[in-house]
């Protein structure tokens, strides 16, 4: 017994540590990042319904009623974005290119046949693009960075043999750091800034059949202030304040094991951007004070389909397609995120050894070419065409994961 509690503690401390030190750098390519678990991202992250490992804390914690005993996960999904801009006189800007490392770590318990608990901890918001000092568009964008980590216990509660609820609570941290060329001086102007808030989550799992299930997850929006500084370069500096709504979040998705071996899961999702209207400076310094920037998303759908190959006792494979709709029309379009739809295919695979398993997966995500011509972001600039021209960006990502049970 104390054997197995060592082993508990030791594993618990190990992932804690993966996820600490990944995160401590960890951003996001695009603002919404639903590539959580390494096993769900192996199938276009359409996992709602499905939700058979430890990610279910984030996919569907509904579903953890079916897990037995004790499981931890943890791992890491590597992006590597890139972001071009053609101008409409023949160069070409290009985005500096990283490699980004959000993380996420789950652990799951049954304590009976009626209740079971969940912890995850995770990156699922974020934004990551620098462009040069000398890009035509550096009066709109330069630097953008936003990271959220959030903490969520959940309690999943199993009313009959076939149905589950589930609830939980939510806290966000978020960090930012935005700067651009401010058209009146030449210099850069920036903001740089945290803040936290909370939210809430509730899901639903349902087992139509012993092959067909079905199952919903619904994530609050998250009000976060933020408080921190604004810099006009070699001008002024002052504390400054503005707060982001992160988006509510609802997802559906069914399941069907079609054979012994095979697994087909197909997801529809909505997410309320319109939550990011608006960001609002304010300041005792009256430079920086009452700075309106509009954004003015619009509420967006996303379809995700994806299945599950049991190959042996050992191996799985998984493979998955997605189509991600852009929340940035034309008139608000603007370089910090430089949207449109997403269209992405995914391989993965999974290997079990006694109770460990290690999951890994690589996803492409291709953005449609994003043609713009009259943008009202750019109106304030010295050169009101600065955003026209066509915009391309693809985004490789690769996720791994090690999970433990008892």
């Amino acid at each position: 017994m104390g054997g197995d509690m060592r082993k508990q503690t030791f594993l618990f401390a190990f992932c804690a540590m993966v996820f600490l030190f990944t995160s401590s750098q960890a951003t996001a390519a695009g603002f919404g990042l639903a590539e959580q678990s390494a096993s769900a991202m192996g199938m276009a992250s359409a996992f709602t319904a499905q939700a058979d490992d430890a990610s279910a804390v984030w996919y569907n914690p509904a579903a953890l009623t079916q897990l037995n005993g004790t499981r931890f996960m943890g791992g890491v999904v590597f992006l590597a974005p890139y972001f071009s801009h053609e101008n409409t006189d023949g160069t070409t800007d290009v985005a500096s290119r990283a490699i980004h490392s959000p993380a996420y770590f789950y652990a799951t318990h049954k304590l009976n046949d009626r209740l079971s608990l969940g912890f995850g901890i995770n990156n699922p918001f974020g934004m990551a693009t620098d462009w040069h000092t000398n890009n035509k568009t550096r009066e709109v964008a330069m630097l953008s960075k936003i990271l959220t980590t959030e903490f969520n216990p959940v309690v999943a509660y199993n009313v009959n043999n076939r149905f589950s609820v589930a609830a939980g609570v939510a806290y966000v941290y978020m960090a930012a750091k935005l700067s651009n060329m401010y058209p009146a001086t030449g210099t850069s102007f920036g903001l740089d800034g945290s803040g936290d808030g909370w939210g809430w989550n509730v899901a639903g799992f349902y087992k139509i059949s012993d092959k067909l299930s079905t199952g919903v997850s619904y994530r609050r929006s998250m009000k976060v202030h933020l408080n921190g500084m604004a810099k006009l370069s070699g001008v002024a500096e002052a504390s400054a304040t503005t707060s982001i709504t992160l988006p509510d979040l609802l997802q559906w998705g069914v399941s069907l094991k079609a054979s012994e071996k095979l697994t087909l899961n197909a997801d529809i999702g909505y997410t309320w951007w319109s939550t990011y209207d608006k960001l609002l400076v304010k300041s005792g310094n009256a430079a920086f004070n009452n700075i309106l920037i509009e954004k003015q998303w619009n509420d967006v759908w996303n379809v995700r389909v994806g299945g599950q190959y049991t190959l042996t006792d050992r191996w799985k494979l998984r493979a998955g397609f997605l189509y991600d709709q852009n929340p940035v029309s034309d008139h608000y379009f603007e370089t910090r995120v430089p949207d449109s739809d997403r269209y992405g295919l995914s391989l993965g695979t999974g290997y079990t050894l006694g109770n460990f398993t290690i999951d890994a997966a690589y996803l492409y995500l291709m953005f449609a070419t994003r043609n713009i011509h009259d943008s009202g972001a750019d109106v304030a600039t010295t050169n009101p065409n600065s955003l026209n021209g066509a915009y391309k960006s693809y985004v490789h990502a690769v996720a791994l994961s090690i999970g433990y049970k008892f």
